[in-house]
């Protein structure tokens, strides 16, 4: 089912549920949180994706409005129905167990936040009263945040950068400015809903942007993808080896804590490290195209476009089979060209065969510290030893 279309269903059933709520006599403050309980199904539907970072749903601002706008049962109640739905309608994940893993996550990020809010509220009641609530509330938009990348360490290992907090920012203002703009601070000030609709429009244009830069990433990282399958398919590199080092390579950089940045240059340097073969002419029979003329056709392809130079870089340094052993210093797209290096040729010996990759390993610490960096060959170890784990 569309988004537009689920955005309907929710708001059609929020219409029907206010005019329940009108019929049996409730007040406004029930028929402000059925709407704020559906803005949180629908904030659910979209999701601010950042580079390097996982993705934040636009209802963690829902749910700051929220703690402003209820009691703390009314609070609890609107968060188990509204989470309940919100991540029911999502078409990710499909699985029925990951949706309800989901589930628990939101309610434990939105428990955090409501605690937190009369937590900051009791501890700075001495201070004055738009102190005092505008501290509540950056705490319980940012404790949100806190355990989302709490719950994504847990997942993933990884820690997002500080580059990579745009969409915390404007996350957690935009859901401040709703919630003040909902309340008011003190006697005078109140919007009642027109305010967090108002303050909402700088976070939907946030949204937006971020949704076109990640549409320009996946275009980009697809353009990229479909670049590596060309030596494939001209039969000059076997299929799936692209694919199979890029994976390998990046998770050996993870391993050995390469930036995230670093990271990324290096899978566009897998994906792409025999895109050279395509302009070198046919070896003769018998005979095979030269590594070092491929890496330096491919690096020289590369180099001509700015965003792809560092990984042409690393694609030019790969194929070295000598470096100075004991010298500390090496630049950076030499380390990453050894583990390049290492990934490709891991992947030559195995053939892209699992049953092949103890003697690979094997062949591979046979070989002398300066034409295999044993740091490079012991993070393979390592990264290989975790798949065969969870294979197990």
């Amino acid at each position: 089912m569309s988004r537009p279309r689920r955005m309907a269903i929710v708001i059609c059933a929020a219409v029907l549920a206010l005019l329940g709520a009108v019929l049996a006599g409730a007040g406004s403050s029930t028929n402000d949180l059925i709407m704020i309980g559906a803005a949180l199904v629908i904030g659910e539907m979209f999701e601010l994706r950042p580079m390097r970072r996982a993705p934040l749903p636009l209802s963690f601002a829902a749910v700051v409005v929220l703690t402003r706008a209820a009691d703390p049962w009314d609070f609890a109640l609107v968060v188990a129905m509204a989470c309940a739905v919100a991540v029911l309608w999502r078409p990710t994940p499909p699985a029925l167990l990951a949706k309800a893993v989901l589930v628990f996550e939101r309610y434990g990020e939105a428990a955090v936040a409501g605690v937190t809010y009369y937590v900051v509220l009791d501890a700075t009641n001495e201070l004055s009263t738009e102190a005092s609530v505008l501290l509540a509330l950056a705490g319980a938009a940012v404790s949100m945040v806190l355990v989302s990348d709490l719950l994504t360490f847990i997942r993933s290992r990884r820690i997002a950068p500080m580059s990579a907090r745009g969409a915390d920012l404007a996350l957690v203002t935009s859901g401040m400015l709703m919630a003040v703009g909902y309340a008011g601070i003190g006697p005078d000030g109140r919007l009642g809903l027109w305010g967090p609709l108002l303050f909402s429009i700088p976070l939907l244009a946030a949204w937006y942007s971020f949704e076109l830069l990640a549409s320009t990433r996946r275009n980009f990282r697809q353009t990229v993808e479909a670049l590596g399958v060309a030596p494939e398919l001209g039969g000059l590199v076997r299929e799936g080896h692209a694919e199979r080092v890029a994976a390998l390579a990046t998770a050996i950089g993870r391993d050995l804590d390469l930036p995230e940045s670093d990271v990324e240059q290096l899978q566009t340097a897998a994906l792409l490290h025999h895109l050279g073969a395509v302009c070198l002419d046919a070896p003769a029979e018998g005979e095979v195209l030269d590594a070092g003329a491929i890496a330096a056709a491919g690096a020289d392809m590369l180099r001509a476009s700015e965003i792809l130079a560092p990984a042409g870089d690393i694609v030019a340094a790969a194929p070295l089979l000598h470096r100075v052993p004991g010298v500390p210093g090496q630049r950076k797209d030499a380390f990453a060209g050894q583990i390049l290096k290492v990934a490709s040729a891991f992947d030559e010996l195995t053939e892209g065969r699992v049953e092949h990759e103890a003697w690979a390993l094997e062949a591979l610490y046979t070989g002398p510290l300066y034409v295999y960096d044993g740091r490079v060959v012991g993070a393979l170890e390592r990264v290989v030893e975790g798949r065969v784990l969870l294979r197990a």
